[in-house]
């Protein structure tokens, strides 16, 4: 007897093969039976009327790690069908916790304090514990160890290299499928091609993935590319290029993706293996602190409130933030909205030039004031800003080599998460690929779009038996009639669940039954076996 058979349905494998008509059987955490299942038993018997049948969707660059501590419930993704999220990207990743840090970067109060710190193996064991409703598959971020190690600028010890290579081998140890960098982001943004070079190495004994936010996506993001391929093809790793895209008016060369691209493709035709991903929306997120200079961010933390407040620094900051997203230099204000910033809530989904009018005061001074309000923690003021052109989004969704991700993270559209989600992205991202970039705009066909967003990051991320609807697969499933799906985008009413999932299934549990959350929580933290 099998425990469920979901009848009726129309299966989406997750391989790219064409919808075809079949009932899936499920015997505890997997699947078992695929067919015409008329006359079996089972304990549960879905009808599911012509609807889709598809693997549950892998988020291939996710942050969730950040909210999950808040957020066990996985509420807004897995309400999109989204089963596994990768998380750990931009080189930071929520563990290991040094002594005295927290978990819950978006909690108002910095999260909740871990006295004696926590190693990446015993977060997750404590998440499995606390129980959770999806997957995650962790990367190590690279600005994560290296604040673990002390390191703040280029230079680094002897003594701090081995810290934070026996950090990275841990980690490896206890399961983490990669190590990610963010080389925009503090404190990675400082350090020299060789240090990512050097640590890289260890991944190689663990068939584990490097995956880099590269150090310049506009003026100089040829030579950015060319430092990530080095480190992979270097080692024999696994690559993978984040959200690799060009943000519009940055300065970026002419041809750039194009440029961009042809090096990817070499590289895997040289057989170096690396693939890249996109986000679904015109609008991106990114850290408020990202477009100042090393010369302030590099100043002792005490001094650095001070130094915001100064008319003359930031007569002198005016013109030397012209990086990371360099519109807002040119002075294209009206592209910036702030996302999250724990020490000003009311000032969450609002734009820049609106809190302008609102304190009297110009744009500049309304972002350093911001910034002060959070210093010396410049890296808690989240933003969202318009980054790419219909025609860009186009081409990157819809190419080979490029997996679809949200590049946000789970969250709730009540409690005190809610207060630091104020963008549609977190409810709707990966929905959003089904209900635009297929439904509406006909960029991608169903189910080449759910191959993206199943067997191609699974397979990529070694993530074993799940992103196919195939026998001795992990029973992670997604159900939903593509014409109901609903993904509202309301910049003024962000906490808005995507609508129209009706069954999501982990690890054969119903967690999304009818549409509504059961509060079962048979997510995992998955861990990748060590090919020592």
């Amino acid at each position: 007897m099998l425990d469920i058979i979901i009848k009726n349905g129309w299966v989406v494998d997750g391989a790219g093969n064409p919808k075809r008509r079949s009932d899936v059987g499920i015997t505890g955490a997997v699947i078992t039976e695929i067919g015409d299942l008329s006359g079996r038993l089972s304990r549960w018997h879905v009808d599911v009327d012509g609807a889709v049948v598809c693997p549950g969707f892998i988020d291939s660059h996710s942050h969730t790690d950040s909210t999950v501590d808040m957020n066990p419930l996985f509420e807004s993704t897995i309400r999109q069908g989204v089963t596994t999220e990768v998380v750990g990207n931009c080189g930071g990743s929520a563990a290991p916790i040094p002594p005295g840090g927290t978990v819950g970067r978006f909690s108002g109060d910095g999260g909740a304090p871990i006295p004696e710190g926590r190693s990446f193996g015993d977060h997750l064991e404590y998440l499995d514990n606390k129980g959770m409703s999806a997957n995650l598959a962790w990367l190590v971020g690279h600005n994560t160890i290296r604040k673990l190690a002390g390191v703040t600028g280029e230079t680094v010890t002897e003594s701090q290299y081995t810290l934070m290579e026996r950090t990275l081998s841990e980690a490896l140890e206890d399961g983490a499928f990669g190590f990610s960098t963010g080389l925009e982001f503090e404190p990675g943004r400082m350090c020299s091609p060789d240090e990512p070079l050097r640590l890289a190495r260890l991944l190689k004994n663990y068939d584990a993935v490097y995956a880099s936010h590269i150090r310049n996506r506009d003026s100089g993001v040829l030579e950015a590319l060319d430092e990530f391929l080095r480190v992979v093809e270097t080692h024999g790793i696994r690559g993978q290029v984040s959200h690799m895209n060009i943000r519009h008016n940055t300065h970026a060369p002419d041809g750039a993706f194009a440029s961009c691209v042809k090096r990817i493709e070499a590289a895997r035709a040289r057989g170096v293996d690396v693939l890249a991903d996109m986000t679904p929306l015109n609008y991106g997120t990114g850290s408020m602190a990202a477009i100042l200079p090393l010369w302030l961010t590099s100043s002792p933390p005490d001094k650095i409130k001070a130094l915001l407040l100064d008319p003359d620094v930031r007569a002198r900051l005016r013109g030397d933030c012209d990086r990371y997203w360099r519109f807002i230099s040119g002075g294209e204000w009206e592209r910036v909205l702030v996302q999250s910033c724990a020490a000003l809530p009311e000032l969450n989904g609002m734009w820049l030039l609106d809190i302008a009018k609102m304190w009297n005061k110009q744009p500049w001074d309304c972002y350093f004031d911001i910034l002060a309000s959070v210093a010396p923690d410049l890296g808690k003021v989240g933003l969202v800003a318009y980054l790419f052109t219909d025609d860009h989004l186009k081409e990157t969704i819809s190419h080979p080599l490029y997996m679809l991700a949200a590049d946000g993270y789970s969250t709730s559209a009540d409690g005190e998460i809610a207060n630091y989600s104020r963008f549609p992205l977190h409810y709707i991202g990966m929905a959003w690929f089904l209900t635009h970039h297929v439904r509406e705009s006909g960029i991608l066909s169903l189910e080449e779009a759910v191959r993206k967003m199943t067997s191609m990051p699974a397979g990529h991320f070694r993530l074993g038996a799940r992103g196919l609807i195939a026998p001795g697969y992990a029973a992670d499933i997604a159900v939903f009639h593509p014409e109901k799906l609903e993904t509202p985008f309301d910049i003024s009413n962000p906490a808005q669940y995507t609508r129209g999932m009706d069954f999501v299934f982990v690890a054969g549990e119903p967690v999304l039954d009818g549409g509504g959350h059961t509060g079962a929580t048979p997510g995992v933290n998955l861990r990748k076996q060590s090919s020592n």
